[in-house]
């Protein structure tokens, strides 16, 4: 579009606008600043009360919010503001202007009215882009449907293009399309709304679990921990408690205090703590005291900027304690336990356990080479050391020793086996020669670290040299493609009797 700007009769020369429809100027916001200041409801003795000050209004430019305890209040206020409005030649909007009811309903609604027109009664609104209800004993559980739904749909979204136009999304660029779409969903409201009822979470955590799995190429079934610990990311719940703490670091720092609405708004959350009842202090408190290693607070840490910044650590802290716990101790993470990596602190660097970082295989380019390897190194392949580890529909669940490798069936079909040592098949074994060979010359002599009796110790060793990742997430796509070409072996004593198939039989047909 091209444009002019006339000035008193006198016309600039056409222009064109290349940032989209002009829709304003930069001093307008200003003006209406200034055009609206006198705006003050008035105030009455049902007005609610923050730290002594009354706060019965609202404005976020011209969306304005008026509040009271009692309905004839409410109503003075409403008349009120509609002859402000005729004065200052403003219009009322009567279809976008709406009432909610917080707390008990009276047994005979009110009515309320702007102008000649009746306003609606709603359970649900949304106001400077957060929802409200009535109907629930939460008034964020609106807002937390709300933003957990467009969350999903960003999501589906995302990887439905990225496939259309560029197949298999990269996890680097994959991570920073989730910070960029998806995360500023998941934290919406989290300064204010503290996850106290777990339940109004739980879609948030499917959101962000389903999207790093699709990321990782890993089933709906996947642990966990390896969601954070090979990404970085943190898990949703903290994520949003640390956004809440970082708040409250916000407004222990404000200037000018006493002018603040914001402040005084703290202070009586302050007050309602000290009495034991519920109020945002008080869910900050909750939500530390809920971690798995609980953090108890007293009002004097929630009122102290640094103490609030080493709660924010420790909540890091715990979180990480508990990752690298499952990590420890979960047999799928066999080839993640104690795993070293270089830390830098300044100039210098050290090798040190560090239990979020983007692990550095996932930068490997192919896609079905990064998957397959991600997949070994999460548990997530198709080895019979892990599909046997559940049960059937005609068999038991098999333990380790009978997880028997569907080739030579002399040992347990796992990752250092079906890599290192399997050599019932010449191709297995001329894969893992031309692998060990390419590996002998990029890296050196492998003798050190190699040991015939220890192919675990040897394959956690390979795993971890970067220089061979490319070369490595090849050989497990390969050697993966052979096992899949090939049908499981299954010990026969792991099948159920015929009268249990029978009856497992009859019942799935009922």
């Amino acid at each position: 579009m091209t444009y002019v700007v006339r000035s008193e009769g006198s016309y600039s020369t056409a222009f064109r606008s290349l940032i989209g429809l002009l829709t304003g100027d930069t001093a307008s916001p200003g003006f209406w600043n200034v055009y609206f200041s006198d705006f003050q409801l008035p105030h009455g003795d049902a007005d609610i009360r923050l730290n002594g000050r009354v706060i019965c209004q609202l404005e976020q430019a011209d969306d304005v919010a008026g509040m009271t305890t009692a309905s004839r209040e409410l109503q003075r206020k409403i008349d009120w503001f509609f002859l402000y409005t005729t004065r200052k030649f403003l219009f009322i909007s009567p279809p976008k202007s709406e009432c909610m009811i917080l707390g008990p309903l009276p047994r005979v609604l009110p009515v309320f009215h702007v102008g000649g027109n009746v306003l609606k009664i709603v359970p649900r609104a949304k106001y400077v882009g957060l929802w409200f209800t009535s109907i629930h004993r939460n008034i964020f559980a609106e807002h937390y449907t709300e933003m957990a739904s467009k969350a999903r749909k960003v999501t589906n979204a995302t990887f439905a293009r990225v496939k259309t136009h560029v197949g298999s999304l990269p996890v680097k660029e994959g991570l920073q399309l989730y910070m960029a779409r998806v995360d500023c969903y998941l934290i919406s409201g989290a300064e204010i709304s503290l996850d106290v009822d777990a339940r109004l979470l739980e879609e948030h955590m499917d959101v962000q679990q389903s999207f790093l799995r699709n990321l990782l190429g890993l089933n709906s079934s996947s642990m966990l921990a390896i969601l954070y610990t090979e990404t970085g990311l943190l898990p949703i719940r903290a994520r949003r408690l640390l956004r809440a703490l970082s708040r409250l670091r916000y407004l222990l720092g404000l200037p000018d205090k006493d002018s603040r609405l914001v402040y005084h708004a703290l202070m009586d959350s302050f007050a309602l703590f000290r009495e034991g009842k519920p109020s945002w202090i008080g869910d900050i408190a909750r939500v530390l005291r809920d971690l798995s290693t609980p953090i108890v607070v007293t009002e004097d840490d929630l009122r102290d900027d640094g103490s609030v910044e080493r709660l924010m650590r420790r909540v890091e802290e715990v979180v990480d304690a508990d990752l690298q716990r499952d990590i420890d101790t979960f047999e799928r993470t066999l080839l993640l336990k104690g795993r070293m990596d270089l830390v830098r602190n300044g100039d210098e660097a050290h090798l040190g356990q560090v239990t979020r970082r983007r692990r550095h295989y996932l930068d490997v380019p192919i896609p079905a080479h990064r998957k397959a390897l991600t997949r070994l190194m999460l548990s997530d392949h198709n080895l019979s050391v892990e599909r046997l580890r559940y049960a059937g529909r005609y068999r038991a669940a098999a333990p380790r020793e009978l997880r028997l490798c569907r080739f030579c069936r002399s040992g347990v079909e796992d990752e250092a086996h079906a890599l290192l040592v399997c050599d019932a098949r010449p191709d297995l074994h001329g894969l893992r020669m031309a692998f060990l060979l390419d590996a002998e010359r990029t890296l050196g002599s492998l003798q050190g670290p190699w040991s015939a009796d220890e192919p675990l110790a040897f394959l956690r060793w390979l795993l971890s040299r970067k220089k061979i990742v490319n070369r490595i997430a090849k050989f497990v796509a390969e050697v993966s493609a052979v096992y899949d070409a090939h049908e499981r072996y299954i010990s026969p004593v792991l099948y159920l009797p015929e009268t249990v198939q029978s009856n497992l039989s009859s019942s799935f047909r009922v």
